[in-house]
């Protein structure tokens, strides 16, 4: 039995081809987007778990409150560390004043100081807003910045200039060596499987004349 023919135009297998591919890209951002959800879920549940121990060990009331209050403080230091490793690796510098580029550290407080938010940090220039981006720049440590008049005040904590990783002239030379090297090592390893085929292959010629002779 001959397989039916597909009458289908080239211009209608084109569209079908682009239907499937929106298709699939569809599900694949669905799925990318559920494993985000569930990495969060781990992490929350991670971290309230980590609050649950914490409490239990220091002998404090196992309430909403006392764990929610380990979680944050959990979640800052998470943010911290992050700082800390970004500036190790010379990506953050830090600075006396805060420029339109500045990555600025800080927290939230309300209008009689209570601390609302005990750690926020982002680069000035990703901040939405015209008015608040404005009050950011020329900024001091230990300013607070009144963002909204009566709901959001701003105590500036870390100020950091964003570098451009740049290797040392001495460490790209080291790389560029150890590149040569294991360039020549290669070229070592691969002559040397040749020389040992092409003597296999001259012995066993050898033996084949050896045996046509006798």
């Amino acid at each position: 039995m001959q397989q039916q023919q597909d009458k289908r135009t080239a211009s209608q297998k084109i569209d079908d081809l682009e239907r499937g591919l929106m298709s699939l890209y569809q599900t694949m951002d669905n799925m990318a987007r559920d494993m985000m959800t569930i990495r969060e879920a781990i992490k929350l549940l991670g971290n309230k778990l980590d609050a649950v121990v914490k409490a239990s060990s220091s002998g404090q009331e196992m309430t909403d409150e006392v764990l929610a209050k380990i979680m944050v403080q959990n979640n800052v230091e998470e943010l911290a560390k992050k700082v800390t490793d970004l500036v190790a690796q010379g990506v953050l510098a830090a600075a006396e004043e805060v420029s339109p580029n500045s990555f600025v550290v800080g927290r939230e407080l309300s209008e009689d100081g209570t601390i609302v938010n005990p750690r926020m940090q982002f680069v000035v220039s990703a901040l939405q807003a015209g008015e608040v981006k404005a009050k950011f720049p020329g900024a001091k440590v230990g300013q607070i910045l009144t963002l909204e008049e009566g709901k959001w005040r701003f105590e500036v904590l870390e100020i950091y200039d964003i570098q451009a990783p740049k290797a040392p002239e001495a460490q790209a030379a080291q790389i560029v060596e150890s590149q040569v090297e294991a360039i020549k090592e290669e070229i070592a390893s691969t002559t040397e499987q040749a020389n040992a085929v092409a003597e296999a292959a001259s012995q066993a010629q050898s033996s084949d004349d050896s045996q046509a002779k006798s």
